[in-house]
């Protein structure tokens, strides 16, 4: 029983209780003093110690001793001073030495009686207890914010994704050709995505028009490494099974499942998903990351449309603001001011003149060119948005989903959303490598024409997959052939040959 229990605080108890311990300690004293140890204020403190019956150990018990000094200056425990009888006091045969009670038999009568003071394994018991519980509270409070975290950060995603036009096309339905297994195995360590770049003049309309921009994104799946390639648009491929045209017709003629058919079939390749914007969503998120400078080279400035005879950059530019009505309150929607420039430079440009910038193919090397100015602004996006801050991020999420749709799913979206900062685009390049221009047709126009399909869908194995020696199905032979029958272009035919961008 502790010490403490014997003491109320509330007065109408304890006058039975004082009695008794009166009492109790009365009889204590006759027995102390009967037996000649009991010593009122003199009592030393082991006696003390011994009449409570505490059970400390050797080390407290040590600690609890005055200390005295010694001639020589130093310090030591005061000895136990000898009993009444005159023999010094022993701890008896079989008893520890510390805390153990005498032989005098006064001290013995009280050795059962039950110790007054919990000792210090119980405090520290209870202690520990107390920090244990505290450490539990302390943890589940810790889990609750981190799930609550956790579910804001997924009810943003989902309200943000929740935006894009989600397409439920099978990519396993897509038509591919018969690959051999060791080009089977290599391309699933790949993510290749389809991007089309879509000239509808109709706000959030993906499902038709021509695709002004189709890349082409492998993205090792180890390593992370990025390459983009551009297929030019008017490259001269078999956009049907008996139709060959343009490529750019497959969007515009079947859609979005003819355009990635068109792909795998001409090309050898098993695309894993796509993503189509228009000029909206380009030119917002320019808008949104406050404009890129980007070079006007004296070309640009010169160089007139051959159709219109006006500058070819101008109008361009004029047309993109026009379609988007860019400026409301001008009549025609757009400003002079955006669409000329005096002098060669770099200019900060908005998001419709970046547009305009990307669709021109007068002041360039032709498709090519053009194509090579679209993935300089890609990759800068790109660069732009991973140093982004958080509502930059959630305008453009805001703004752009909507006018953009894909067959990626939510959880690829999310991992490569997460993932953004571990990819780097390392190389970018366009297709055909070895090409000519050439008029096939007054329907068809002016093509670009790989020389030869065989061998440039060869070097593109090994632009994208790091495939060596690549051998094409027979399906791509096939329409090899055929492209250098209707041409008469062979690899010897070849008048550009593009490498990598610098």
């Amino acid at each position: 029983m502790s010490n403490f229990e014997d003491y109320d605080l509330r007065k109408n108890r304890n006058t039975g209780r004082t009695a008794r311990t009166t009492n109790r300690t009365n009889t204590t004293r006759r027995s102390y003093e009967a037996s000649g140890s009991y010593r009122n204020s003199n009592m030393d403190l082991d006696d003390e110690l011994d009449m409570y019956n505490y059970d400390l150990g050797s080390e407290y018990m040590e600690e609890a001793r005055p200390r005295t000094h010694t001639s020589s200056g130093r310090s030591t425990s005061a000895h136990r001073p000898a009993s009444h009888s005159g023999s010094s006091r022993r701890p008896s045969s079989g008893h520890k030495a510390s805390g153990s009670r005498s032989s005098h038999s006064s001290h013995a009568s009280h050795s059962s009686r039950p110790s007054a003071k919990p000792s210090t394994s119980r405090k520290t018991s209870r202690g520990g207890k107390k920090k244990s519980k505290k450490k539990t509270r302390r943890t589940i409070f810790v889990i609750e914010i981190v799930l609550l975290l956790v579910l804001l950060v997924v009810f943003f995603l989902w309200n943000k994704i929740g935006k894009v036009n989600w397409d439920n096309i099978d990519m396993a339905d897509m038509e591919v050709n018969e690959l051999d297994t060791a080009t089977e195995e290599l391309l699933s360590n790949y993510t290749t995505i389809a991007l089309f770049g879509v000239d509808n003049r109709s706000n959030g309309n993906l499902d038709s028009g021509n695709s002004d921009t189709i890349m082409l994104v492998s993205i090792n799946n180890d390593t992370k490494e990025v390459k983009m390639i551009s297929v030019q648009r008017d490259t001269y491929l078999q956009v049907t099974d008996d139709t060959y045209r343009k490529c750019n017709y497959a969007y515009n003629h079947g859609g979005v499942e003819t355009a990635i058919s068109m792909l795998n079939t001409n090309l050898d390749l098993k695309i894993s998903g796509y993503v189509s914007v228009d000029f909206y969503a380009l030119a917002t998120i320019v808008d949104d990351l406050g404009g890129l400078d980007l070079e006007i080279t004296q070309r640009m400035i010169d160089t007139n449309n051959e159709q219109t005879g006006q500058n070819a950059l101008a109008g361009y530019i004029a047309e993109v603001e026009n379609v988007l009505k860019y400026y409301p309150n001008e009549e025609d929607y757009f400003k002079l001011s955006d669409c000329y420039f005096d002098s060669p430079g770099v200019y900060h440009l908005n998001g419709a003149q970046v547009v305009g910038y990307c669709r021109n193919r007068y002041a360039v090397d032709n498709d090519y060119g053009r194509a090579e100015n679209q993935r300089k602004v890609v990759k800068m996006i790109v660069e732009e948005i991973k140093d982004a801050d958080l509502a930059t991020i959630n305008k453009i999420a805001d703004d752009v989903f909507p006018n953009i749709s894909t067959s990626l799913s939510l959880t690829q979206c999310i991992q490569m959303a997460t993932a953004a900062s571990d990819y780097e685009i390392s190389e970018s390049s366009g297709f055909p490598f070895a090409l000519k221009t050439s008029t096939i047709s007054k329907s068809v126009g002016s093509v670009v024409v790989p020389c030869t399909l065989e061998s440039n869908v060869a070097q593109l194995h090994k632009f994208l997959y790091d495939q060596e020696d690549y051998d094409s199905t027979d399906t791509v032979d096939a329409i090899s052939d055929y492209i250098v029958n209707q041409t008469g272009f062979t690899a010897d035919s070849a008048e550009i040959n593009q490498t990598s961008d610098e």
